[in-house]
């Protein structure tokens, strides 16, 4: 799957950390007053990445990837993440996902951090700068 990402969403607080890679920016008026099915036929690709932190010391990470074939979502385990300045390259499942990104500066530094925290123990990442 190739991905051309416009827009670059990134979470990190208490609860875990996301990052999704979307084709398109995201119109949240869209969605007021639109049935269920229009919401699923307006949806772009996306890439999701997750990792949500135990709730205590004896729960574990759980990471999670997702697209918008949802047969390909699922927990995230033996993962590489190749992380270049245009692109990312996600193998996950022998598929492989490159994400063409547009990232400035400080955005691609907050990246590569949430990357780090999401790759852990369970992936692999590999930075080439």
């Amino acid at each position: 799957m190739k991905l051309d990402c416009k827009e670059i969403s990134i979470s990190d607080d208490e609860l875990g950390c996301t990052i999704e890679f979307s084709e398109e920016k995201e119109k949240y008026d869209l969605y007021i007053k639109s049935s269920v099915q229009k919401i699923l036929a307006s949806m772009k690709p996306y890439i999701l990445l997750q990792r949500s932190y135990g709730e205590d010391e004896f729960e574990e990470d759980y990471y999670y990837f997702e697209t918008l074939d949802f047969d390909k979502a699922g927990a995230l385990k033996d993962f590489t993440i190749d992380v270049y300045r245009k692109k990312i390259l996600i193998t996950y499942n022998n598929e492989i996902f490159e994400i063409t990104i547009h990232a400035k500066d400080k955005m691609f530094e907050n990246l590569k951090t949430v990357l780090k925290k999401i790759a852990n123990k369970e992936g692999q990442l590999r930075i080439y700068e």
